[in-house]
């Protein structure tokens, strides 16, 4: 960086062992357009300087003394000066410039187009992380990365909510063209095979139809990662499985433990596997298991049922022995089943 006059001047007196006296003779006056004048003196020579603000004039002063000390020892001109000085940047940042405006260009919601595109796929949800601030408190610049598995990417703005929208905007980007590449490899790949294979076009038509009507299945069948609040899960869990299906296992569930009471005399521990062995039949569809335990009391009998979903769903039955235990564990957790895909 070069130095400014004021710097060159102050080196140069302190070498002779002197220091410049730097007066302001005129305050700006007051009126909407203020000018700032200054007065320098050192080695009995003066020089004035005038600018838009005290730091332009104290500059401008020391330009002056500096080719006044040239006339006066005879140095070698300084070159004129057509505009007033400008004050050099102090900017801690100027070596990161900001990204560039983007004039008449329609805002996009990215963040909410990055969430939906994680729901759509069954993705985990982005991540967003502020890793840097720099520059002054009128000034900053933010940098906020946005993490998708192994997947980073940075935006940089002068507030977070724009850095973040940049760094969405940057992992959408990303993944579509990702998704692209992915298309176009398997389409030549279709086209290379294509000479040497005996499937016809229809064929393959129904074979990505089917293929891509199975993806979706089983990801509506897996587990919903927590991206969004504790108690609604389950009700998003139930809106991601079809219909069609939902009604099928509800009818099952009917003809295993219909709404009538059995006597407990009738119970038996063969029904009660028998029964436990068909609903997990009827939840392995939407792929979820079943894990039945024994909890210890001293005064009663007490079985516990819980399904692996996320979070998990647990009931307790209680009774004077295994077998009223177990039927109660599995009636009350057959209602919660019903419940949940009602």
């Amino acid at each position: 960086m070069s130095k400014t006059p004021v710097s060159i001047l102050q080196e140069m007196m302190v070498k002779q062992g002197m220091i410049p006296d730097y007066e302001l003779i005129h305050d700006g006056g007051g009126r909407h357009v203020n000018t700032f004048t200054y007065r320098v003196t050192c080695d009995s020579l003066s020089a004035t300087g005038t600018g838009r603000c005290k730091k332009d004039a104290k500059h401008e002063a020391a330009k002056a003394m500096l080719t006044e000390i040239a006339v006066h020892r005879n140095y070698p001109q300084l070159p004129a000066a057509n505009t007033p000085t400008v004050s050099p940047s102090r900017s801690p940042f100027h070596s990161a410039p900001l990204p560039p405006k983007i004039a008449n260009v329609p805002f996009v919601n990215a963040v909410g187009e990055l969430q939906e595109l994680c729901a759509e796929n069954n993705l985990q949800e982005p991540e967003y992380i502020l890793i840097r601030d720099i520059g002054p408190p009128h000034a900053k610049v933010f940098t906020i990365r946005c993490k998708m598995s192994n997947f980073e990417e940075d935006g940089i703005a002068t507030t977070k909510k724009q850095a973040k929208h940049d760094a969405a905007k940057r992992m959408v980007d990303r993944i579509k063209s990702l998704m692209n590449n992915l298309k176009d490899f398997f389409k030549e790949k279709n086209k290379e095979d294509s000479p040497n294979s005996s499937i016809t076009s229809i064929d393959m038509e129904t074979m990505n139809k089917n293929v891509e009507e199975r993806y979706r299945t089983l990801i509506k069948s897996r587990k919903i990662n927590l991206g969004l609040k504790l108690a609604d899960y389950h009700s998003y869990w139930r809106d991601s499985l079809e219909t069609d299906k939902r009604n099928k296992i509800l009818m099952e569930l009917e003809s295993i433990f219909p709404n009538e009471t059995i006597d407990n005399e009738y119970i038996t521990e063969d029904i009660i596997t028998e029964k436990i062995s068909q609903l997990e039949t009827a939840l392995s569809e939407i792929d979820i298991t079943i894990d039945v335990n024994d909890v210890t009391s001293d005064k009663y009998y007490i079985k516990s049922i819980q399904l692996n979903t996320c979070p998990l769903v647990t009931q307790f039955g209680m009774g004077g022995n295994k077998l009223e235990a177990s039927w109660d564990a599995l009636s009350r957790i057959m209602k919660s089943i019903k419940l949940l895909l009602s």
